[in-house]
């Protein structure tokens, strides 16, 4: 009941407040449906049976089509990681001609496409600080939501939790992708905040997003924040850049955060995470984390006779013939890479892994010339909040790079406030004052 209500009132409230407030909230609204997924959850037949996301993408195209003058003021192609964006997607449709699973590779198509026009439309409506806070919570809003449903549904799957996925990530690994950036923006606007009752509200999003990670065991994602943690952090205390106290404040959440993490983390998780140091080398009677740098190896191996890759799957595909015999690989020969990298390698080959770094090195570029900027004004906690968002990008690259996330929404809703930060901090000069985001 809590969740039909909880489903029903970010209906209400993102369709008032994009009256009220910004059109820029039927993209929030898209996140926590995105979260949701009613399809996949046990309270999904209390609702009625609708394609919820494509009537919200419906209506964001409607806004921005009346609003045309965005278009042209807010116009993607300035953004080199949204031109490397479209770029990436460009060359997964030309695949379309010699992928070797056709139907499998338009179904990725017709998904990536929608996509990357889900993100142009974000950016569009996305031209102010305040908005693009509001598309940031609305990420960590949905984020608190699957995590307290996770909190509900417990473990299912031995020492793991499966079946609470989203549309593109109906895995628990992919799940904890998601979820694994949430942690260090939490903590940032649990930082930054001077009203108790707002640092409260993220502090237990956090918790709740930490207790999920832990819920899940994925030893990417445990990986995927402690970079992405460790580097804000470390940021914080050593930046020359400093807020009053900021660094009693930085010790303080490091020891709250320790004394916390004794209360969540179960026996399970660690022996799970002991397998990270324990499973270095391939085993070859039994399928283990380390197998899948064989399968690595086997992607080089296949980008140098299909250098502009095989497709959607096409690593799966071909995985007999290059993966040695050797290596067990399980129950089967036809295995996924396990990392965006390589899934990106075996799909749109050597053009697309190019186009894909690129992508990421142009959102390090811009949020760092933002940061710059902000620096030189005096606003620490614009620059911090860029901060964030970088780390949160840390979180999930480093994440992504044990499983295949090359289509992953969340990859890309950061990707996108990454070009919104361009947008409204470089493109956009305006009064950048250090204002409380509340």
């Amino acid at each position: 009941m809590i969740s039909v209500l909880m489903f029903y009132g970010t209906f209400i409230a993102c369709i008032a407040l994009a009256f009220r407030k910004s059109a820029v909230f039927i993209f929030v609204l898209y996140q926590g449906v995105y979260f949701f997924n009613p399809a996949t959850k046990w309270w999904g037949k209390s609702i009625p049976d609708l394609s919820y996301s494509f009537y919200i993408v419906l209506s964001l195209i409607l806004i921005v089509m009346m609003n045309f003058s965005k278009i042209i003021e807010n116009n993607p192609l300035k953004v080199p990681q949204l031109r490397w964006l479209y770029i990436v997607v460009l060359l997964y449709v030309i695949a379309s001609v010699y992928a070797v699973l056709p139907v499998p590779h338009s179904i990725a198509v017709e998904a990536f496409v929608t996509l990357a026009v889900i993100v142009s439309l974000g950016y569009i409506l996305c031209d102010t600080e305040k908005k693009l806070d509001y598309l940031i919570y609305g990420y960590l809003y949905g984020a608190f939501y699957l995590s307290f449903y996770v909190f509900q549904f417990g473990r299912n799957s031995g020492s793991r939790v499966e079946g609470v996925g989203m549309v593109d990530a109906p895995d628990s690994n992919g799940v904890s992708a998601a979820l694994a950036p949430a942690v260090v923006l939490c903590l940032y606007y649990f930082w930054v905040n001077s009203n108790v009752k707002i640092k409260a509200l993220f502090a237990i999003t956090g918790v709740f997003v930490a207790n999920a990670l832990i819920l899940i065991n994925s030893r990417g994602a445990f990986l995927g924040v402690s970079v992405g943690l460790s580097v804000f952090i470390w940021s914080m205390y050593f930046s020359s850049f400093q807020r009053k106290n900021q660094k009693l404040t930085v010790i303080a959440i490091v020891i709250l955060g320790l004394a916390g993490s004794t209360v969540i983390i179960d026996d399970g998780f660690i022996k799970r995470m002991q397998t990270l140091m324990v499973e270095t080398e391939v085993d070859e009677e039994k399928e283990s984390g380390a197998t899948r740098t064989a399968y690595w190896v086997a992607a080089i191996e296949m980008s140098k006779d299909y250098p502009f890759g095989a497709g959607r799957a096409g690593f799966n595909y071909y995985a007999p013939v290059y993966i040695p015999e050797n290596i067990n690989t399980g129950n089967s020969k036809h295995r996924s890479v396990h990392s965006t990298w390589f899934e990106t390698l075996s799909e749109i080959g050597y053009p697309g892994i190019i186009a894909f770094m690129m992508m990421l090195w142009g959102a390090y570029k811009t949020t760092q010339a933002a940061k710059k900027k902000l620096k030189g004004v005096g606003n620490v906690d614009a620059y911090f909040k860029i901060l964030a968002i970088q780390c949160a990008l840390i979180t999930f690259i480093v994440t992504m790079t044990f499983l295949n996330r090359l289509r992953a929404e969340v990859l890309y809703w950061i990707i996108l406030y990454t070009a919104c930060v361009y947008n409204v901090y470089i493109l956009k000069p305006q009064e950048t004052k250090n204002a409380n985001p509340e």
